[in-house]
């Protein structure tokens, strides 16, 4: 998962970089290899800081604990859909409710 969070002028002085260090934290906190945390320029939101995008999703109005809740949530969910795409097969049953008998 990639992450940006912007510190454009308005964002950065609505306090973006907390929001980024918080990030950051619970990264290594919870070991999340598979997270890349940046900043990046203005997003172009101004008007809705600060901005936060999660895997090319901007997500607007963020504060360090809305953002760190939405990238745990992203993060499970990521989890449960790679889980359940794997080991999901179908049935016998299943099939049967699929075909017209």
């Amino acid at each position: 998962m990639k992450i940006q969070v912007c510190t454009g002028k308005i964002c950065k002085e609505r306090f973006s970089e907390y929001i980024l260090k918080r990030l950051d934290r619970d990264k290594e906190k919870f070991s999340l290899d598979n997270v890349i945390i940046s900043n990046c320029a203005c997003m172009w939101h101004c008007k809705e800081w600060p901005n936060i995008m999660f895997d090319k999703h901007t997500e607007h109005h963020m504060d360090p604990t809305r953002a760190s809740k939405m990238m745990m949530d992203k993060i499970n969910q990521k989890k449960w859909h790679n889980k359940t795409e794997k080991t999901y097969k179908p049935t016998e049953s299943d099939t049967y409710f699929l075909t017209d008998n």
